[in-house]
Formats: structure tokens, sequence, C-alpha cells
């Protein structure tokens, strides 16, 4: 049997299956190339700043699905002139051509997912901007900071009613020896809710729980922004609800803050 054909056969057998028997097909074979793709890419990002512009980003954002890639240059003028940004000397970058399908793992999804760790890992994205279920999806992989550390409380209660949650028991427990027993042999104690929600996440998407309430230990990590001005007259997120979070560790957390009164109209 050829390659291609192997290939074809397995995808047949996936079919139906849930993101954890698709993830593990797509890392069988094509680990490595994905691995030599992030580290070309950090490269690439590297080299385009030494070379190209020689000009440190002064702010980075990445609007993740926003079905209007146009919006990028209304976004960036509208919060340059907001944030008093000096562009002569910095970069404001805010990318709203990136698309990832979280039901396809396509070579779309897998460049945006590589352009993501790219710049996360050269501590170059500020910010992101995301649909519900992307934000969700990278927000239990640990991305976003916790608002706690660059909000006043009494910012927080303002933004009641906005906050997105991830539970930090949960985060904890994606941590754990124990579920990287799982993620090696497929067996978790029913027992352990966090187990349970790690599961049906890996089988067919079920999102883990975002109620606060009713979480052990709420972290929260975004922000809505369905209501935006500058993104509603950018035409970004036309049909969908946006959240917001800064980057874990972004090297800007003042100029990351100033970008969240901006999408909210501060």
């Amino acid at each position: 049997m050829s390659v291609n054909e192997d290939i074809r056969e397995q995808r047949k057998k996936l079919k139906g299956q849930g993101f954890k028997a698709k993830w593990d097909y797509f890392w069988e074979y094509y680990k490595i190339h994905t691995l030599v793709g992030v580290c070309a890419l950090i490269l690439l990002v590297m080299l385009i700043h030494d070379i190209s512009n020689n000009k440190p980003y002064g702010f980075y954002a990445a609007a993740i699905n926003s079905a209007a890639s146009g919006a990028q240059d209304i976004l960036e003028k509208e919060f340059t002139d907001y944030s008093g940004i000096d562009t002569t000397n910095q970069l404001c970058y805010i990318d709203t051509t990136l698309v990832y399908n979280l039901d396809l793992i396509d070579e779309v999804t897998i460049a945006t997912s590589q352009k993501i760790m790219a710049t996360m890992a050269a501590s170059d994205l500020d910010v992101m901007i995301a649909d519900d279920k992307l934000f969700t999806h990278y927000a239990n992989q640990e991305s976003f900071l916790d608002l706690r550390t660059v909000l006043s409380e009494d910012e927080l209660k303002g933004l009641e009613d906005r906050l997105f949650y991830v539970d930090q028991g949960y985060l904890d427990y994606l941590n754990s020896d124990e579920y990287q027993n799982y993620v090696s042999t497929g067996e978790f104690d029913p027992a352990n809710e966090y187990a349970v929600m790690a599961d049906k996440y890996n089988k067919d998407f079920t999102m883990p729980n975002t109620d606060p309430a009713k979480m052990q230990s709420p972290v929260p990590v975004g922000i809505r922004v369905d209501d935006s001005k500058a993104l509603s007259e950018s035409g970004a997120y036309a049909n969908a609800t946006p959240f917001a979070g800064i980057i874990i560790n972004t090297t800007r957390p003042d100029i990351s803050v100033s970008f969240l009164h901006f999408l909210l109209g501060e």
C-alpha cells in the first residue's frame, strides 16, 4: 500500500471520532513537520523585524476568526491614535487575518496555531481576541494573564458581567501526572470531575465549564467585547461573541490594558 493510500485509509477510520483521536493521528504523521515549522516560524518572525523593519513592537494583538481581514488598518490607526504609540519608532500590529477552525485540523488552522505559538514563544504577542469557543480553548492552555494582576478591584467589579473565567483546579489537573497517564492510556477516574471534563473535551470538544459559580478556584482571564464600538465599526466579529485576554508572558502589560479599555470604549 502506498503512503497516500495509507493516509486515506487512516482518515476513513477517523471519520466520526473525537478531537483526541484526530489530534493523535495528526501528531503521529506530522509531528516532525510541525516542530520544524514552529522553529522556522520563530526564526522568520525574528528575521522580519531585525531585517525588514528594524522596529520593535509597541503593541501586537491577534484577532482570530474576526471574519474581517480588512479591519486591521482601521483598528491599528484608531488604537495608535488612542494610545499615542509612536509608530516612527515602534510597530502597532493588530492581525485580523488569522483563521482557526477547531472542528477541522487543516493547513490554515495549523499555520495559525504555529504562528500563535511562535509569537508567544518570542514574547511578541500582547493580546488575543477570539470567538468564545476558541478563547475557551486557549484559556485552558494557560495562555492568558490573571486580570486581577493588572486591573483594580473596582475595575473588575465594573466588568463583573463581562468576565471570562477558567478554573485553576482544572488547569492544575491538566498539568498533573494523572492527566499525562490519561493521555498515554485513555484511562481516567470517573469520580474526578476534572478528568471527566478533560475526557469530554478530547472526545467530542465539549467545552470545559466557564461558570465561575461552579468552579473551585475561578480566575478571570478574559473580557467579553461583543458590543465594542471599535470592533463593530471595523466589521470584525459581526456574527460572533468575541472575548479579549492579555497573553500571559506579555512584556507590555500597560499598553495591553490600554487596548482592553479601547475595546470597551473607555
